[in-house]
């Protein structure tokens, strides 16, 4: 690993250690994957949650040299959640998103304050669910914007890309890793 990955992860394992003396509510997750293509890889992550306050990171690191991570922070009020998040890695993918979700309801003096969770079903097995632009490519943002648990949305991104770990997951790819990394997916569902 070079020295910059190297001062990276110490500076998460630092504040992950810190946070958790002062026992707060963090979580910190590591993954070490061997494979013959991309090398031995190390995937960091922290997550924390501070009142209405969230902050999370995340970090990897190739034996071949590819590198890169993320930082995001989000606020919570009662119907109102904002947050951002920055991204990049050695081979020039760079990028940052803003959301924010504002929760409407009715107003009325006859409003008795109900409210009602609404599921969508989707078949979780077809890749245009995940490729939100439509670009027949899934990125690690698309997979952001589907999954609110950023460490878990990366696992996911990253097993899903481990056969040409580029920064981008084709239908080819999805149709290979998608039956072996997301429960009850088979391969007789793609219609492509």
């Amino acid at each position: 690993m070079d020295l910059k990955l190297s001062c990276f992860l110490v500076v998460l394992v630092f504040c992950a250690s810190f946070t958790i003396a002062q026992k707060r509510k963090t979580t910190v997750t590591g993954d070490l994957t061997k494979n013959k293509d991309i090398g031995t890889r190390v995937d960091l992550g922290i997550s924390h949650q501070r009142g209405k306050w969230g902050f999370d990171g995340t970090g990897f690191g190739t034996s071949r040299g590819h590198r890169g991570g993320s930082l995001g922070i989000s606020h919570k009020r009662k119907n109102f959640e904002f947050g951002g998040s920055v991204f990049g890695d050695n081979r020039g993918n760079r990028g940052a998103k803003l959301g924010f979700k504002w929760k409407f309801g009715k107003r009325s003096a006859a409003w008795t304050g109900e409210h009602f969770e609404v599921r969508v079903i989707v078949n979780h097995c077809d890749f245009n669910v995940y490729d939100i632009n439509e670009d027949s490519v899934i990125t690690v943002d698309e997979i952001y914007e589907l999954f609110p648990q950023r460490n878990d949305a990366h696992k996911l991104f990253k097993a899903l890309d481990s056969t040409s770990v580029d920064g981008k997951v084709t239908i080819d790819e999805f149709k290979m890793m998608a039956p072996q990394v997301i429960n009850k997916c088979e391969y007789n569902k793609y219609k492509y």
